[in-house]
Protein backbone atom coordinates (compact mmCIF):
# COMPACT_ATOMS: atom_id res chain seq x y z
CA UNK A 1 0.00 0.00 0.00
CA UNK A 2 1.26 3.51 -1.10
CA UNK A 3 2.72 5.18 2.09
CA UNK A 4 0.08 8.67 3.31
CA UNK A 5 0.88 11.90 1.52
CA UNK A 6 0.69 14.19 3.85
CA UNK A 7 0.34 18.06 2.59
CA UNK A 8 1.78 20.44 5.21
CA UNK A 9 -0.15 23.81 4.36
CA UNK A 10 1.72 27.20 6.07
CA UNK A 11 2.50 30.65 5.91
CA UNK A 12 5.58 31.90 4.83
CA UNK A 13 4.92 35.09 5.94
CA UNK A 14 5.41 35.83 9.69
CA UNK A 15 3.97 38.06 12.20
CA UNK A 16 6.57 41.02 13.79
CA UNK A 17 6.21 39.11 16.95
CA UNK A 18 6.49 35.36 15.42
CA UNK A 19 9.85 36.17 13.93
CA UNK A 20 11.60 32.68 12.93
CA UNK A 21 9.75 30.65 15.07
CA UNK A 22 7.25 29.50 12.46
CA UNK A 23 10.18 28.58 10.29
CA UNK A 24 11.26 26.50 13.24
CA UNK A 25 7.95 24.88 13.78
CA UNK A 26 7.51 23.96 9.93
CA UNK A 27 11.34 22.24 10.45
CA UNK A 28 10.29 20.23 12.99
CA UNK A 29 7.29 18.69 11.35
CA UNK A 30 8.98 18.22 8.27
CA UNK A 31 11.49 16.12 10.43
CA UNK A 32 8.97 14.13 12.65
CA UNK A 33 7.58 13.13 9.21
CA UNK A 34 10.47 12.15 7.84
CA UNK A 35 10.72 9.58 10.99
CA UNK A 36 7.80 8.14 10.25
CA UNK A 37 6.07 5.94 7.16
CA UNK A 38 4.59 9.03 6.10
CA UNK A 39 5.25 10.99 2.86
CA UNK A 40 5.16 14.57 2.94
CA UNK A 41 4.54 17.10 0.06
CA UNK A 42 5.75 20.45 0.82
CA UNK A 43 4.79 23.19 -1.45
CA UNK A 44 8.35 24.79 -1.53
CA UNK A 45 10.65 21.70 -2.35
CA UNK A 46 8.61 19.22 -4.45
CA UNK A 47 7.48 21.66 -6.98
CA UNK A 48 9.87 22.26 -9.94
CA UNK A 49 11.62 24.71 -11.31
CA UNK A 50 9.11 25.81 -14.70
CA UNK A 51 6.05 23.97 -13.27
CA UNK A 52 2.36 25.16 -13.13
CA UNK A 53 2.42 26.26 -9.25
CA UNK A 54 -1.50 27.01 -9.45
CA UNK A 55 -2.15 23.79 -11.02
CA UNK A 56 0.64 21.44 -8.67
CA UNK A 57 -1.05 23.17 -5.61
CA UNK A 58 -4.05 22.23 -6.50
CA UNK A 59 -3.82 19.18 -7.29
CA UNK A 60 -1.67 17.96 -4.09
CA UNK A 61 -4.54 20.24 -1.98
CA UNK A 62 -6.93 18.28 -3.09
CA UNK A 63 -5.68 14.75 -3.24
CA UNK A 64 -3.25 14.57 0.06
CA UNK A 65 -4.44 14.23 3.75
CA UNK A 66 -4.08 17.59 4.45
CA UNK A 67 -1.56 19.12 8.17
CA UNK A 68 -2.19 23.04 8.53
CA UNK A 69 0.17 25.20 10.41
CA UNK A 70 -2.23 27.72 11.79
CA UNK A 71 0.01 30.51 12.79
CA UNK A 72 -0.77 34.69 13.50
CA UNK A 73 -0.98 35.19 9.72
CA UNK A 74 -2.37 31.61 8.28
CA UNK A 75 -5.52 32.29 8.18
CA UNK A 76 -5.86 35.66 6.40
CA UNK A 77 -3.41 34.28 3.23
CA UNK A 78 -5.68 33.54 0.98
CA UNK A 79 -3.29 30.70 -0.65
CA UNK A 80 -3.60 28.96 2.70
CA UNK A 81 -7.51 29.53 2.15
CA UNK A 82 -7.25 27.74 -1.23
CA UNK A 83 -5.36 25.16 -0.11
CA UNK A 84 -8.36 24.37 2.90
CA UNK A 85 -11.09 24.80 0.53
CA UNK A 86 -9.65 22.26 -1.89
CA UNK A 87 -9.42 19.82 0.63
CA UNK A 88 -12.47 20.13 2.63
CA UNK A 89 -14.54 20.38 -0.95
CA UNK A 90 -12.82 17.17 -2.30
CA UNK A 91 -13.55 15.44 1.17
CA UNK A 92 -9.72 14.69 2.00
CA UNK A 93 -9.22 14.72 6.11
CA UNK A 94 -7.63 18.02 7.83
CA UNK A 95 -6.16 18.76 11.41
CA UNK A 96 -5.13 21.99 12.30
CA UNK A 97 -2.13 22.55 14.26
CA UNK A 98 -2.85 25.84 16.47
CA UNK A 99 0.39 27.11 16.77
CA UNK A 100 -1.19 30.97 17.23
CA UNK A 101 1.87 33.04 18.70
CA UNK A 102 -0.08 36.75 19.74
CA UNK A 103 -3.15 36.46 17.88
CA UNK A 104 -5.43 36.50 14.69
CA UNK A 105 -7.03 40.06 13.69
CA UNK A 106 -10.06 38.12 12.20
CA UNK A 107 -9.90 34.49 11.68
CA UNK A 108 -11.20 32.99 8.85
CA UNK A 109 -14.54 30.32 8.85
CA UNK A 110 -12.85 28.52 6.44
CA UNK A 111 -10.33 27.34 8.79
CA UNK A 112 -12.91 25.72 11.70
CA UNK A 113 -15.14 22.34 11.87
CA UNK A 114 -12.28 20.31 11.59
CA UNK A 115 -10.20 18.51 14.55
CA UNK A 116 -7.43 21.04 15.79
CA UNK A 117 -4.45 20.43 18.27
CA UNK A 118 -2.88 22.72 19.98
CA UNK A 119 0.98 23.30 19.63
CA UNK A 120 3.14 25.29 22.14
CA UNK A 121 6.67 25.89 23.36
CA UNK A 122 8.15 24.73 26.43
CA UNK A 123 11.29 26.60 27.31
CA UNK A 124 11.71 28.14 24.14
CA UNK A 125 11.24 25.03 21.82
CA UNK A 126 8.42 23.55 19.46
CA UNK A 127 7.01 20.42 21.42
CA UNK A 128 7.71 16.77 18.97
CA UNK A 129 5.26 15.47 21.08
CA UNK A 130 2.41 17.62 19.71
CA UNK A 131 3.62 17.28 16.80
CA UNK A 132 3.05 13.81 16.89
CA UNK A 133 -0.15 14.23 18.48
CA UNK A 134 -1.03 16.15 15.41
CA UNK A 135 -0.06 13.43 13.03
CA UNK A 136 -1.74 10.76 14.44
CA UNK A 137 -5.23 12.08 14.64
CA UNK A 138 -4.28 12.87 10.88
CA UNK A 139 -3.94 9.44 10.48
CA UNK A 140 -6.91 8.24 12.74
CA UNK A 141 -8.78 10.61 10.32
CA UNK A 142 -7.49 9.08 7.00
CA UNK A 143 -8.51 5.02 8.32
CA UNK A 144 -12.27 6.68 9.80
CA UNK A 145 -12.56 8.25 5.79
CA UNK A 146 -11.53 4.80 4.05
CA UNK A 147 -14.16 2.87 6.13
CA UNK A 148 -16.60 5.61 5.14
CA UNK A 149 -16.30 4.99 1.92
CA UNK A 150 -16.46 1.57 2.28
CA UNK A 151 -19.64 1.79 3.95
CA UNK A 152 -20.82 3.57 0.94
CA UNK A 153 -19.83 1.17 -1.24
CA UNK A 154 -21.54 -1.48 0.83
CA UNK A 155 -24.66 0.49 0.81
CA UNK A 156 -25.48 -0.41 -2.73
CA UNK A 157 -27.00 -3.32 -1.00
CA UNK A 158 -29.66 -1.03 1.19
CA UNK A 159 -31.18 0.94 -1.39
CA UNK A 160 -34.13 1.56 1.18
CA UNK A 161 -31.66 3.73 2.93
CA UNK A 162 -32.36 6.29 0.45
CA UNK A 163 -28.86 8.43 1.17
CA UNK A 164 -28.59 12.20 -1.62
CA UNK A 165 -24.74 12.18 0.38
CA UNK A 166 -22.58 10.39 2.07
CA UNK A 167 -20.70 13.27 3.28
CA UNK A 168 -17.41 12.32 4.28
CA UNK A 169 -17.10 14.84 7.35
CA UNK A 170 -19.88 17.24 9.08
CA UNK A 171 -21.30 19.88 6.77
CA UNK A 172 -20.75 23.07 6.84
CA UNK A 173 -21.70 25.84 4.43
CA UNK A 174 -18.27 25.46 1.96
CA UNK A 175 -18.91 21.46 1.30
CA UNK A 176 -22.90 21.63 1.50
CA UNK A 177 -22.73 24.78 -1.50
CA UNK A 178 -19.84 22.27 -3.71
CA UNK A 179 -22.30 19.39 -2.99
CA UNK A 180 -25.33 21.08 -3.96
CA UNK A 181 -23.75 22.74 -7.01
CA UNK A 182 -22.20 19.34 -8.07
CA UNK A 183 -25.56 17.94 -8.22
CA UNK A 184 -27.70 20.86 -9.69
CA UNK A 185 -25.14 20.43 -12.46
CA UNK A 186 -25.56 16.93 -12.67
CA UNK A 187 -28.73 16.49 -12.84
CA UNK A 188 -28.99 13.77 -10.00
CA UNK A 189 -31.80 15.65 -8.11
CA UNK A 190 -34.08 16.71 -10.54
CA UNK A 191 -36.64 13.62 -10.23
CA UNK A 192 -35.98 13.19 -6.53
CA UNK A 193 -38.64 14.28 -4.20
CA UNK A 194 -39.02 15.45 -0.77
CA UNK A 195 -36.29 16.10 2.15
CA UNK A 196 -32.89 15.14 1.02
CA UNK A 197 -31.02 12.89 3.20
CA UNK A 198 -27.33 13.68 4.42
CA UNK A 199 -25.19 11.00 6.17
CA UNK A 200 -22.09 12.17 7.77
CA UNK A 201 -19.82 10.55 10.88
CA UNK A 202 -20.18 10.72 14.26
CA UNK A 203 -20.00 12.86 16.21
CA UNK A 204 -23.45 14.38 15.13
CA UNK A 205 -24.07 18.61 14.66
CA UNK A 206 -25.44 20.44 17.15
CA UNK A 207 -29.30 21.79 16.83
CA UNK A 208 -28.38 25.30 15.89
CA UNK A 209 -25.67 24.07 13.46
CA UNK A 210 -28.56 21.42 11.58
CA UNK A 211 -30.90 24.22 11.43
CA UNK A 212 -28.47 27.02 9.61
CA UNK A 213 -27.81 24.54 7.04
CA UNK A 214 -31.19 23.39 6.35
CA UNK A 215 -31.83 27.08 5.69
CA UNK A 216 -29.17 28.05 3.94
CA UNK A 217 -29.73 24.89 1.18
CA UNK A 218 -33.69 26.21 1.21
CA UNK A 219 -31.82 29.23 -0.10
CA UNK A 220 -29.91 27.95 -2.85
CA UNK A 221 -31.21 26.88 -5.94
CA UNK A 222 -31.68 23.19 -4.90
CA UNK A 223 -34.63 25.08 -2.50
CA UNK A 224 -35.27 21.83 -0.77
CA UNK A 225 -35.08 20.57 2.95
CA UNK A 226 -32.51 18.60 3.97
CA UNK A 227 -32.22 15.54 6.44
CA UNK A 228 -28.79 15.85 8.33
CA UNK A 229 -27.81 13.03 10.60
CA UNK A 230 -25.31 10.37 11.51
CA UNK A 231 -25.46 6.43 11.35
CA UNK A 232 -26.24 6.30 15.11
CA UNK A 233 -29.36 8.83 14.35
CA UNK A 234 -30.02 7.04 11.14
CA UNK A 235 -30.19 3.68 13.15
CA UNK A 236 -32.50 5.50 15.85
CA UNK A 237 -35.04 5.84 13.07
CA UNK A 238 -34.88 1.71 11.95
CA UNK A 239 -32.51 3.03 9.36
Amino acid sequence: MDRLTTFISHTKRHSSSEGEDVDALVDLVREVIGNTRLREYFDASDLQPGSDWDAELRGNASQSAMLAIRTDLYASRSWCQREIALAKTNGMPVIMMDAIGFGEERGSFLMDHVPRVAVRKVDGRWQKRDVYRALNLLVDECLKRALWLHQKDLSGERPELDIAWWAPHAPEPLTLLHWIGSQLASGVLREAEGALRILHPDPPLGEAEREVLQEYAKSTQLGRDIDIMTPRQLATRGG
